[in-house]
């Protein structure tokens, strides 16, 4: 492999090495995981993300480069364990750092609905620090996993309760009782699941508690802050309140993957403004 062209690193998923090698690795992609696997017991299988991505729910596409075909593995984040089938589901060992930020701002107790939760790296540390969850995800495997993951870490279903259906369908299910916290990972298009609040409390005569969100966005690197904070008001037809975006990390040259805080104004709850509905692809 010519010096420019090093693999310079890769995840590590349990008993699986993750690459996102680049077109010129190409001709030397099954050297690269052998040696992957020869130089690293641990490690059983190499695989190669590849470019296309799942449009519905949006796990990545991979290959095999080294060893065995087995893609159930089980990672291990602050101190919580995450069984998975890794080629049906998104999993990204590089935001354990975030995930134990969002957790350790929402205060024990408080009640948390999970719009986009994957396998649980939210949803799980907060059920078990005393939180009252409910999560919920579109991706059956996802949803499948969830429920292995909370049975394998011992968290009962009185502090997380899960879902398997549509985001807005699942916070509307909520319209009426308590809701503090809405954490909505999806990036690549969860500002546009935020007309969900536009009216949510409409039915209601009585004054709700506010709602806090965090919303999680692609942003081009020029203005992630002020990017990521139009779009929010684009779709909720206002200002938040109380806005926060931030920076969790550079997915892209020109992207950065945002965090948006805010609570949500009752302004926008009570269907008082008229939002700009964005169409889900």
């Amino acid at each position: 492999i010519p010096d420019t062209d090093v693999v310079s690193g890769f995840e590590i998923v349990g008993h699986i090495a993750h690459l996102n090698l680049k077109d010129f690795h190409e001709p030397y992609k099954f050297m690269i995981g052998q040696v992957i696997l020869d130089k690293n017991p641990s490690i059983k299988t190499v695989v190669n993300k590849l470019n296309t991505i799942h449009s519905k729910y949006r796990f990545f596409d991979m290959e095999v480069l080294a060893g065995e075909e087995n893609f159930v593995t089980t990672a291990i984040e602050h101190k919580i364990k995450f069984s998975m089938d890794f080629s049906k589901v998104y999993w990204n060992s590089k935001l354990g750092t975030e995930h134990r930020r969002v957790v350790d701002a929402i205060p024990v107790g408080a009640t948390v609905l999970d719009m986009f939760c994957g396998i649980g790296p939210f949803a799980l540390p907060l059920a078990r620090k005393g939180c009252q969850v409910d999560a919920n995800d579109l991706n059956p495997e996802s949803y499948k996993w969830l429920v292995k993951n909370r049975d394998l870490n011992g968290i009962g279903t009185k502090l997380l309760t899960c879902y398997n259906m549509d985001g807005r369908d699942f916070v509307r299910e909520f319209s009426g009782g308590k809701i503090q916290y809405v954490l909505m990972n999806l990036p690549a298009s969860a500002t546009e699941f935020l007309d969900v609040f536009v009216g949510l409390h409409s039915v209601e005569k009585v004054s709700q508690c506010p709602i806090k969100v965090f919303c999680y966005h692609f942003a081009h690197v020029d203005s992630p802050e002020e990017s990521t904070l139009e779009a929010v008001k684009e779709v909720l037809g206002t200002e938040p309140e109380n806005p926060f975006v931030h920076l969790v990390r550079k997915t892209a040259p020109k992207t950065w993957m945002t965090c948006i805080e805010f609570v949500v104004p009752q302004s926008v709850l009570r269907g008082e403004n008229l939002a700009k509905r964005t169409k889900t692809e």
